[in-house]
Formats: C-alpha cells, structure tokens, sequence
C-alpha cells in the first residue's frame, strides 16, 4: 500500500492523519541515512505545531536532527534542503484543502519529492512501525535566517524593479503570509494584502488560490494591476490583471511564449498533463512549441522534465515548475515571473491574445470510502472511460480520482460546447449509477 497520494501524504488530522503516523515517517527518515537531517517546515494550520512535534520525536529518537523553518512555503523547504546539505525535508501542509486536512510532503536530498519506489519502501515501514504516542511537546527553536535568506534568493533570479507598480496579494491566511509580502516589497512593488496573517483556522477558508472569486471582488476599485492568490503552502497560484482572471493554462502560455523568444525554452517543448487544455497544446503548437503530456501531478511533470532536459511544465490547477528557478512549484516565483512579463511586455491579456481555450467542463464528486475503494478495485472509471470514448470520439475526457481528496475528478472538452455539456452529462450519468449500485 502506498500513503503518498499526488502530493505526499495527507487526510483528515486525526483521522487519516495522526501523530503516530508523523512519528514514524520521522523513524523511517532517521533510519535511513543514519546521522541524518531533516530539514521541516509548515504551514499556519492548527494541527501543525502536534505534527511537527511527533515527526520531530521520530527522528530524534533513531539519530536523527531536525532543522525547524518555522512557517515557509513548501519551495522553501526544498531550497533549504539543498543549501544545507540536508539528508531530507518535509513540508507539513495539506496545500489548498480545508483546514482540517493536513499533509507531510517529503524531499530528498536533492531537494525534489521522493519518487515512487521509495513512496513505496516508506509506506510499508511506516505500516510496520506500531506505536502508540502520548501527547508530545518537543521545543523546537526556529531556524533563523531562512525568510532573509529565502527573499534573498527570489531577488537574485528576479532583479527587477516594479518602480511602485501595484500589486494585491491574497496570502489565504497560509504559510506565505509574510514572505510574500517581503518579496514584492523587495521589487519595490506597492503591496495591498489580503488574509496576509497566520490564522490556521482559516486557510483556504473562501480565499486563496482555489477560491479566486474573493480576489476579483477585491480588485474592484483597489487600484491594484496585478493581482495574486497563493494556496496554504504557496505552491498554487492564481494571477489576475485587473478584475480579468487569467486561466492557469493561459498563464503557461505566456511563460512558453515569453521563455522561447528569450530563448530559454529548451528542445521548445513545454510539460503539460492528461488535464491540459487541448487550446494550448494548439495554440502553442502555433508558435513553434511541442507540448508534452504527463498523468495528473507536478512530480510526474517535474520526472518528465527531469528525464528529457525541459525547463517549463504546468497544470492547469495552478501549479507551474521553472526547473532554472526551483525544483518544485513556487507559486512566488511565478508570480515574480508574471510580474516580470507585464513590466516587460505590458499586458499580459494583450501578450497572449491569440491563445484561444476550448470549450471545458469540469466536476468533483466527493465519494464514501467504501464506494470509493470499490469503485477503485472494480476499475470503473477506465470502463466508464471506454465508454465515453465510443460515444463521443470528438470530446476528450478524463475521469480520475483525486490524489489528495475522496473524490472522482471528471472534465470534459472539446471546440463544440453542445458537445461538452452533453458528454459531461452522460458521463455523470454513468458514474452515479455506478455510485448506487
């Protein structure tokens, strides 16, 4: 059985998630690089402090050492782990999901999410390992430095000066509350802040970059250009120019564009996945630019661009992966970048306006764990997929389950939005009857 769904592991605190289980992660890091560190870091939910501490046990009681960032984004710790020499790092974060759920994202010493033969190899002895914890507080002094030092770093790839450009941040309440502040601040952008404090009982609460509805109200009339929404752990983004929302896939188009004519587009190929828009693929082809597709997941996109040498990869939940900036999405980096192409190029609306998206549809159906577990074990999703494929050839669909909720993500899309709506339709149709069966 493997814990690690898409993004680490991840459930319910409590429930799916507990401090045992943070325990022996903490035991299975320590054991295998004897003398090892563990560079940890975490977002503002409330479960996090208990995670922290039970992980960090772990660790300590097999040999290990801890280095506690405090709150950071998730690229922080990956950067960290990398300047320090670090055996590991964890990021104790659910992301974008409700502040009940939380997550423990691993890193190797490399700095990337650990792959998944060694998912595999730590989830069977992190099932081996029984122990029962008593309540654990284990005083942990923060790291100092690691903001400066990480502000730092985002400036040196950014030299830019925005010269009082203004820019509104929704920071979600989540762990880029203060950097990301301290990052356009540092491009002497002038900032107005939303959800901009450490409130774990709120992230992700109708803010942030899973909800940009509560920016584009924001935007109206705060004077703002630009305006970003990061997620819990600042590794999703959400960019509007004005009150205008740009689509996550527009945004990767204009990295593409923007990278190929500085010719920073390696092999002109950009890393996409199964959920892509079937616009981009086209409009990019138009330029010159190949996309390649991946499952669902920045790791795979990041493997992928690992393997055959690109520089750029996205996905259309708002995750974009710059392998020249960083080893894993950073939703400030991406920020930075946009803000670099509209100092640039001026609007990035006009900068892209020949991108044309096809017609999309997309659902979640939240599941039981039984019907879920059977439906998985019944491959059910890959008939239903058969089936939408013989009856309509034109519209692409994907059925999928998620890999950080209990849901069945469904989309369909196609240039004909008759089409869309009544495959979207028939494909509902046929998950909920096999729903209650």
């Amino acid at each position: 059985m493997n814990l690690f769904g898409t993004d680490g592991i991840r459930g319910k605190f409590g429930q799916e998630l507990t401090q045992n289980l943070a325990y022996a992660l903490g035991k299975v890091l320590a054991e295998e690089q004897k003398d090892g560190i563990v560079v940890v870091g975490k977002d503002t939910r409330v479960s996090g402090e208990t995670l922290l501490s039970a992980l960090s046990k772990g660790v300590h009681d097999h040999g290990g050492q801890v280095l506690n960032l405090g709150i950071v984004p998730t690229n922080a710790v990956a950067h960290c782990v990398l300047r320090t020499g670090a055996d590991f790092g964890v990021m104790i974060s659910a992301s974008h999901n409700p502040p009940e759920y939380n997550g423990l994202k691993v890193f190797d010493k490399y700095g990337v999410k650990i792959c998944l033969s060694k998912q595999k190899e730590f989830s069977k002895k992190i099932l081996e390992t029984e122990i029962i914890l008593p309540s654990i507080q284990e005083f942990l002094p923060v790291f100092e430095g690691t903001e400066k030092n990480y502000v730092n770093y985002l400036k040196e790839k950014f030299p830019i000066d925005c010269n009082g450009l203004s820019i509104a941040l929704d920071c979600c309440y989540g762990s880029a509350y203060k950097l990301a502040k301290k990052a356009f601040a540092n491009v002497n952008a002038k900032i107005t802040a939303y959800c901009d404090f450490a409130k774990g009982q709120l992230i992700n609460v109708d803010c942030g970059a899973t909800q940009p509805d509560f920016l584009a109200e924001q935007m109206d009339g705060n004077g703002c250009v630009l305006g970003f929404a990061f997620d819990g752990d600042a590794d999703r983004l959400a960019v509007f120019e004005g009150r205008e929302y740009l689509l996550p896939d527009r945004l990767l188009y204009a990295f593409a564009k923007y990278f190929k004519e500085s010719n920073k587009l390696t092999k002109d190929t950009v890393v996409g996945t199964v959920m892509t828009d079937g616009g981009l693929e086209k409009s990019l082809k138009e330029i010159g630019v190949h996309l390649v597709r991946t499952q669902v997941g920045d790791s795979n996109i990041f493997e992928e661009m690992m393997t055959k040498g690109y520089v750029l990869g996205g996905e259309n939940s708002g995750h974009y992966l710059l392998s020249n900036y960083a080893t894993g999405s950073d939703a400030l980096i991406n920020a930075l970048l946009t803000t670099e192409i509209y100092l640039k190029h001026g609007s990035i609306l006009q900068y892209t306006s020949e991108y044309k998206p096809f017609c999309r549809l997309e659902k979640s159906l939240l599941l039981s764990p039984s019907v879920l577990q059977r439906m998985k074990e019944n491959c059910v999703l890959q008939d239903i997929q058969n089936n939408l494929s013989q009856n309509y050839p034109s519209v692409k669909t994907v059925a999928r389950f998620s890999g950080t909720e209990p849901k069945i993500r469904l989309m369909t899309e196609s240039s004909d939005q008759a089409k869309v709506t009544e495959a979207m339709t028939y494909l509902l149709d046929l998950i909920e009857k096999n729903i209650h069966q």
